[in-house]
């Protein structure tokens, strides 16, 4: 078998490694033609080489020795695949001219027996330097469209290459667009567009989904924040929801993650306005996905669109938690948020107007219950400065309107309490003294009893974590379960002075039941807006005194221990507990001196003199001390809760309104056994509408909804709060405009100042040049200009 020549072998290496005039010279010794077949391990041939380089003088003096343009080598790679990979135009037409077979596929063919063993060595160095391909059976409009060639991409498309076809992986053209891009470089960008607009006008499938990520072209297009591309598939049928399999993000998703405002847009208008709290596959949304990122605008948006601030996913993180965590100064922002939705209807600043448009939609979204929003709000916030937003006039007049909605369930589960307590505390009067029948008593103690277990068990199961660890919740328990026992031993106990006595426990837990029901009705009614400020204080003063008590409460012991040594002939001291309780009585200035230090017959205490110093040191610093450190301290703490009453009152309306939201909003009530008309008056009852209009001259509100109820009363203080707001909104809206006007007109200003300067020195400067110079004899010209 013949060995390769090695003028065919420098012929090939030479247009590799760019020596065009000695492959020239080796060409032009090729009478024969020789060297325009394969050569190498690979079987390159020069023709192929030659595009690669893009020397359209070779490929002529190639083509008319012979040279075919559709030889592929071992991996089949053919001319045109090297045009198309280096994105050379002249190249591309120049073999499509000539019969170039515009789908040929890349693939690696089986390896030709009979190559010369003797040229092995040299022969395998031929072709190192050319691009080695993804051998999947892609074409040429592939590779063009992979390496962003859109000049290339066109002249394909339009010799009648196949926009659709697929490689091996079922991967077409478009899914390659953009894959090799900086979406940085705007130049990149445009010849990107530009190449999604060919593949669409040719009517490629924009649908299509890459087999490996399950993603389609409108998620890459996403991805590079892409407006234009974007918009171009949106309006030839582009999929906008269509989630991925490997992370079930929409294109929504990846490009609220990208912070791309512009494509945002672009897509929001293309999409139908439910989708837009579309989950992936850990129930993320994109407004998560925008703050986590931190990208503020993009957040905006899609509030402004109706996304859903309390969305959670499956670890329990709601939106409100990611913009605390990833948005700097995040109580500023939602500041800013709440006050665009309080707008005035009239668009120009210098106009009057009588009202103004309260938005809640952002409060309260569509599908969820209305103060899940809120509820987030008070969650995330960490301190009692973050949950100062719940002084914003929009959540305060939502939180008002709520709880002038709700307060008649609450005013019915107080009337419950009520007879619940009176029941309780006339039955066990009527028990113990035995003055009549109690059996109607009996009968209505257990039905609230029941009511209120019922109640409980509704909570318990809404929400397990939350209300188990509530005292209110435990406390209407034990009220509840104790009245209960009490009700229906009573049926069996006979009211008879013997028979009383021998029921001790009925007497203990009817004692016991009171006492708490009644304390249980004092924290009910400490609910109410107007009545919360003093509840708190009487709760924190409660605290702060049981924490001191826990800290001073071995100096309580060790006076009790020592006073019962001292008076040990005084019954009050008799034992232990006696000696505590005693003690302890003793700190308010009970001290019953005279008879703390005699004894039977006038005798003067045991131990006298040790008895009135360890008294006196008790006097200092139990009674003196301790107790002033406890009122000092609570006083402190009320003058704290002055400046925090505000914010505490409405956390603990927030809390309440949401309580009673959940409860009635329970499946139970949403079942058929209940009433359609007490259904609808339910629902109506625990829902305000979201958008309402405020009458500067009038003291009402006009609902946009179709609810013809007289509209609620709201506080003087809020309305006008909110039509303050609404003025500054509108103030800085038409400062943006005069603003934008002003930087505008002054641009244009100054670019025809600039114009006019430069024509100006061009003139001069073209004077200068021209000036006729007496020492070299020039001629003076004139110019016109």
């Amino acid at each position: 078998m013949k060995e390769c020549d090695p003028d065919h072998v420098a012929l090939v290496l030479a247009i590799e490694n760019g020596e065009f005039n000695r492959a020239s010279e080796i060409l032009t010794r090729d009478s024969q033609n020789k060297y325009i077949h394969p050569v190498g391990t690979l079987q390159v041939t020069a023709l192929q080489v030659a595009a690669w380089q893009g020397r359209i003088d070779l490929l002529d003096r190639l083509y008319e020795k012979g040279a075919h343009v559709n030889d592929v080598d071992k991996i089949g790679r053919s001319a045109l695949y090297y045009a198309a990979h280096r994105g050379n135009v002249d190249v591309t037409e120049w073999l499509l001219r000539r019969g170039g077979y515009i789908d040929a596929k890349i693939g690696v063919y089986s390896c030709t027996k009979g190559i010369p063993y003797t040229s092995l060595t040299k022969s395998c160095f031929v072709g190192r330097k050319l691009p080695s391909p993804m051998c999947w059976g892609r074409t040429p409009l592939h590779q063009a469209v992979k390496n962003n060639h859109a000049d290339v991409v066109s002249i394909l498309v339009k010799h009648g290459a196949n926009v659709n076809v697929k490689d091996e992986r079922l991967i077409t053209p478009l899914l390659l667009a953009g894959s090799a891009v900086n979406r940085d470089d705007l130049k990149e960008m445009t010849k990107f567009v530009e190449i999604v607009k060919i593949l669409v006008a040719a009517k490629v499938f924009v649908n299509i989904i890459h087999p490996d990520t399950g993603t389609t072209a409108l998620h890459h297009a996403a991805m590079l924040g892409s407006a234009e591309a974007t918009e171009v598939l949106l309006s030839n049928g582009a999929w906008p929801m269509y989630k991925c399999k490997s992370s079930g993000s929409t294109p929504l998703h990846i490009v609220a993650s990208t912070g791309s405002t512009e494509t945002l847009m672009v897509l929001l208008e293309a999409m139908l306005p439910h989708n837009i709290d579309t989950r992936d596959q850990i129930n993320r949304t994109a407004l998560h996905r925008a703050a986590y990122r931190g990208h503020r605008e993009c957040v905006r948006i899609l509030l402004d669109h109706g996304a859903n601030l309390a969305a959670t996913t499956k670890t329990g993180i709601t939106v409100v938690d990611a913009i605390f965590a990833h948005i700097p100064r995040p109580l500023a922002f939602i500041t800013e948020i709440l006050d665009s939705c309080v707008r005035t209807t009239n668009n120009s600043p210098q106009e009057t107007y009588d009202n103004i448009t309260v938005d809640f939609g952002i409060l309260a979204p569509k599908h969820q219950m209305q103060m899940a929003v809120v509820t987030a709000v008070i969650a995330a916030a960490s301190d009692i400065t973050q949950l100062a937003i719940l002084q914003h006039p929009l959540v305060e007049t939502f939180l008002r309107l709520k709880w002038t909605r709700l307060r008649i369930f609450f005013f019915f589960l107080m009337l419950v309490h009520l007879f619940f307590v009176i029941s309780l505390s006339i039955y066990a009067i009527m028990f113990v003294r035995d003055d009549s029948d109690h059996v109607v008593t009996r009968r209505i103690l257990a039905i609230c009893s029941c009511f209120l277990l019922f109640h409980n068990m509704i909570q318990v199961l809404l929400e397990p974590k939350h209300y188990l660890r509530q005292f209110e919740t435990w406390l209407s328990f034990i009220c509840a379960i104790l009245s209960l026992i009490t009700s229906i031993a009573g049926e069996f106990a006979k009211s008879s002075k013997d028979e009383i006595e021998s029921h001790h426990w009925v007497l203990h837990s009817i004692s016991i039941a009171i006492l708490l029901s009644w304390m249980q009705m004092m924290l009910l009614i400490g609910r109410v807006p107007m009545w919360g400020y003093y509840a708190l204080m009487f709760s924190t003063v409660l605290k702060n005194i049981l924490k001191v008590l826990l800290a001073f409460g071995y100096l309580i012991v060790g006076f009790a221990l020592s006073f019962a040594v001292l008076f040990h002939g005084n019954d009050q001291f008799r034992d232990f507990w006696r000696a505590v309780v005693r003690t302890v009585v003793m700190m308010m200035g009970e001290y019953e001196y005279e008879e703390l230090f005699t004894v039977e017959n006038g005798k003067s205490a045991f131990l006298p003199i040790t008895s009135r110093i360890v008294f006196f040191v008790f006097t200092v610093l139990a009674s003196i001390v301790l107790i002033n450190l406890m009122i000092g301290l609570a006083v402190n703490d009320i003058q704290g809760l002055e400046k925090e009453g505000h914010i505490r009152r409405l956390l603990k309306q927030a809390e309440f309104v949401a309580h009673l939201e959940r409860v009635t909003s329970h499946r139970i009530f949403r079942g058929n056994w209940l009433h359609p008309r007490l259904r609808m008056l339910l629902h109506s009852r625990r829902d305000i509408p979201t958008k309402i209009t405020l009458f500067s001259h009038e003291n009402y509100f006009h609902h946009v909804s179709h609810l013809t109820e007289s509209p609620p009363k709201i506080a003087a203080d809020l309305i006008e709060a909110l039509f303050l707001l609404a003025t500054k909104n509108n103030n800085l809206t038409g400062k943006n405009v005069e603003i934008g006007d002003t930087k505008l007109t002054s641009i244009l200003s100054n670019l025809e100042e600039q114009i006019r300067e430069l024509k100006i020195n061009c003139y001069r400067n073209l004077r200068n040049r021209r000036k006729p110079s007496k020492r070299r004899g020039f001629k003076r010209k004139t110019i016109n200009l």
